[in-house]
């Protein structure tokens, strides 16, 4: 459970799932891709009263009040994928090789998230920064009244969604902020949020 001065929040996760196998366009020699999935399931309680704010504490804590909590609940469904060997045919043999304690970790961001392969291929000219903006934008579900629009943060910038497999358990990373100057948009991201037509990508 995570808990915050004002937000309670309960946190609940399924166990890594293998979707399939298979061979990508540009798959390295000797490997395969599996695609890996987990549902996690934050319910959010929110305080019906505030005690406290932005310049004052409170002696007491907000349970000590009784106060009603207005209840959220956010289903995400996480995918990532990894590099199998290439003789691995089976789905099962995959599962058989996840840790108990493996999971799909989320890192926001106000610019695009860059593993170090991605830095090379940059680097390289093989890829640009604008490519991994636009792929990882996030963007509203399309079961939302402003499904494909971009989602801008609390602080009114864009940002940035990725998902990686890690074979321990792994709290996300939020590394947005409050600095208005401190963020990333490509020219298409730019383009769009002054009144352009979108292109979904990432989604929430």
């Amino acid at each position: 459970m995570e808990q915050s001065s004002s937000v309670r929040k309960e946190v609940a996760a399924t166990a890594v799932s293998v979707d399939k196998i298979y061979t990508a366009d540009y798959q390295k020699e000797g490997t395969k891709t599996a695609q890996l999935r987990q549902k996690v399931v934050t319910t959010s309680f929110y305080p019906t009263k505030q005690i406290s704010n932005s310049h004052q504490d409170n002696i007491f804590e907000l349970e000590e009040f009784g106060f009603e909590e207005q209840e959220y609940r956010n289903e995400e469904n996480r995918v990532a994928w990894i590099d199998i060997p290439a003789i691995i045919n089976s789905v099962d043999d995959v599962v058989a090789k996840l840790p108990a304690d493996s999971c799909l970790y989320r890192v926001m961001s106000n610019k695009p998230i860059i593993t170090d392969s991605q830095a090379y291929a940059v680097n390289q000219g093989l890829r640009t920064m604008d490519d991994f903006a636009n792929s990882q934008i996030v963007r509203y579900g399309d079961n939302t009244p402003d499904a494909g629009k971009i989602v801008k943060d609390d602080n009114g910038k864009p940002q940035y969604r990725a998902i990686f497999f890690s074979k321990t358990a792994k709290a996300d990373v939020d590394f947005r902020n409050n600095d208005a100057e401190d963020m990333y948009m490509s020219v298409q991201i730019r383009a769009e949020l002054m009144g352009a037509s979108t292109v979904p990508e990432q989604t929430i």
